[in-house]
């Protein structure tokens, strides 16, 4: 999956999340998110979260105002810093 379809997937995410007033910390949205997360690091060179932003912010402004949006902002980050110690942790012990 592309970076572009990964982002229109997580505006939908967002959208259904601030729809049905479900907290991003509860299952299943906060895994739902991190599957999507997945999929874009394992795409190229990952999409990190100023790039996320700058894209979300192009196509879904509004989902700024959301709850959910904040939460996963701040998700992102920490996910792209364990996923690329993993993969250094992972590539030293080969």
């Amino acid at each position: 999956m592309s970076h572009s379809e990964i982002v229109d997937k997580i505006i939908e995410q967002l959208r259904i999340q601030d729809r049905s007033g479900g907290y991003f910390h509860q299952e299943p949205y906060k895994s739902d998110f991190f599957r999507l997360f997945v999929e874009a690091a394992e795409e190229g060179d990952g999409l990190r979260a100023d790039h996320l932003w700058s894209l979300v912010g192009q196509r879904a402004p509004k989902v700024f105002n959301g709850h959910a949006w904040p939460l996963l902002f701040a998700a992102w980050p920490e996910w792209d810093y364990a996923w690329s110690y993993a993969k250094r942790r992972r590539a030293s012990l080969l």
